[in-house]
C-alpha cells in the first residue's frame, strides 16, 4: 500500500482498529491495529493472561460482532491464532464461559446456603465445595445459560470438537496447544498466510560458489486475499516456547520476535506476547524512591529478550498491593481504608510504557475480576 491509499483508507474508517473494551486504553493505543506487536508484561499471577483474554480476544470479538450487525455488507474479518503453553482449550473455553455469564446474562455471583458464591471456572467445573464439604452443583438456570453460551459463543469462537477432541468445525480462534519452537510456529503461520494471501517474489542476479551468475528469487511482498482481515497471534507465554538448536531462553525468545517482525512487516499480522518481568521492580531502594508512582517500565522487560525493542507497544500490569511492595497509595488512589483494610482488593494498574505511535507513559487504574475474566476502568 502506498501513501495515497493509506490516507484514503483511513478516511473511510478502515484504520479505527478493534476495541479492547477499555475506552481510556483504546485512546492510548489507537485501538488494536493490524501490523503491530504488543508486549504484555507483569510479574507471575498478576493477571497477564486475564488481561490479554479480555482486551485482545473477548472484547474485540464482541466489538466485531456488533460492527458486523451494524454493517452487514462489510468485508471486515477477525481471526485469532492462540499459542497456549499453559492452559488447554477446554479450560480456556470454560474460563470464557464465566465471562459470558456475566456479559450476556448479568450473572456473576449467587447465593448458596446463605453465602455469596462467585461465578468462576471452579464453580462451572464442579470443583467448589461449601462449608458442609459438599460439592456446589450448578443451578438449573446456570446450566441453561451455559448451553446457550456454548452454542452462541464458545462454538463460534473456538469451533466445534467431537468427543475425542478432533475439530469438526472451524471457529474464529485456532487454539494451538502443542508446544513447538520458534521455527515451528513461524512455519504454521506461513502456511496460514499462504491460505489467506499470496507471497510475492522478485528475481535478482547473484553468483554461486563457482562465480557463475545465477538468477534467484527473493520475497518482496505479500498480497492479502482480504485486506480487511485482522489476524491476531497470541503467544502465552514466550518463555514456554520449546527451544531449538542449543539456544538459551533469551536466544529462543529473540528468534521468535525476529520472526514476528518479519511476519508483521510482510503480512500485516498483529502479535500479542505475554512475558514475565525481571526482578528489578522488587528492589527495596526502587520501592522507596518511587513509592506511590511505582510501576514496571520497559527496562523491566529487557532481560527477557529484544521484545521491548521490537514491540510497537509495551504494556505492563502491576499489583501494588503485593506485600513485597507495601504500597498504600498508588497514583493518587488510596488503596486502604481508615482501618488499614484493602479498599480496592481487585485493583490492578495498567501502564503503556513504550509506544511507537502514541504518547506514553499512560497509567490506567482498573479492577481485575479473575473469576469472570473481566477488567473495568476506575
Amino acid at each position: 500500500m502506498n501513501f495515497p491509499e493509506k490516507i484514503i483508507e483511513g478516511q473511510q474508517g478502515k484504520n479505527i482498529g478493534l476495541s479492547t473494551g477499555l475506552p481510556k486504553f483504546d485512546r492510548a493505543i489507537d485501538n488494536i491495529q493490524k501490523k503491530a506487536i504488543y508486549c504484555i508484561a507483569a510479574a507471575p499471577k498478576v493477571g497477564k493472561t486475564t488481561f490479554v483474554d479480555f482486551a485482545f480476544v473477548l472484547e474485540p470479538f464482541l466489538y466485531y460482532l456488533q460492527f458486523l450487525q451494524l454493517n452487514p455488507q462489510t468485508l471486515m474479518k477477525v481471526k485469532w491464532i492462540y499459542f497456549s503453553f499453559e492452559i488447554d482449550r477446554v479450560k480456556k473455553e470454560i474460563k470464557y464461559a464465566s465471562y459470558f455469564m456475566m456479559k450476556d446474562f448479568g450473572v456473576y455471583m449467587f447465593m448458596h446456603k446463605g453465602v455469596l458464591i462467585p461465578i468462576s471456572p471452579r464453580y462451572l467445573e464442579g470443583k467448589l465445595k461449601d462449608q458442609d464439604d459438599e460439592m456446589i452443583k450448578l443451578l438449573p438456570e446456570h446450566l441453561e445459560m451455559l448451553k446457550t453460551i456454548y452454542i452462541n459463543r464458545i462454538i463460534p469462537m473456538f469451533g466445534e470438537y467431537n468427543k475425542v477432541g478432533k475439530k469438526i468445525k472451524d471457529g474464529f480462534i485456532d487454539f494451538i496447544e502443542d508446544r513447538d519452537n520458534p521455527t515451528g510456529l513461524r512455519n504454521y503461520i506461513f502456511q496460514y498466510a499462504k491460505v489467506n494471501g499470496e507471497f510475492i517474489f522478485e528475481p535478482y542476479k547473484t553468483r554461486d560458489e563457482t562465480g557463475k551468475e545465477v538468477i534467484k528469487q527473493r520475497l518482496s511482498g505479500y498480497r492479502e486475499n482480504n485486506p480487511e482481515l485482522t489476524t491476531i497471534i497470541i503467544t502465552d507465554h514466550v518463555r514456554k516456547l520449546k527451544k531449538e538448536r542449543n539456544f538459551s531462553m533469551k536466544e529462543n525468545i529473540d528468534k521468535w520476535i525476529e520472526y514476528q517482525v518479519e511476519l508483521r512487516n510482510w503480512c500485516k499480522f498483529t502479535f500479542v506476547d505475554v512475558v514475565h518481568l525481571n526482578r528489578s521492580i522488587s528492589d527495596p531502594q526502587r520501592i522507596r524512591q518511587f513509592g506511590e508512582v511505582l510501576y514496571p517500565t520497559g527496562d523491566d522487560v529487557k532481560d527477557t529478550g529484544n521484545i521491548s525493542e521490537e514491540a510497537d507497544y509495551v504494556i505492563t500490569i502491576f499489583n501494588p498491593q503485593d506485600e513485597k511492595y507495601n504500597v498504600k497509595k498508588h497514583f493518587g488512589l488510596d488503596l486502604c481504608d481508615e482501618n488499614g483494610n484493602s479498599a480496592y482488593p481487585y485493583y490492578r494498574s495498567v501502564h503503556l510504557v513504550e509506544s511507537r505511535d502514541t504518547e506514553c507513559p499512560m497509567h490506567l487504574k482498573t479492577n481485575m475480576f479473575g473469576n469472570n475474566n473481566n477488567f473495568q476502568e476506575l
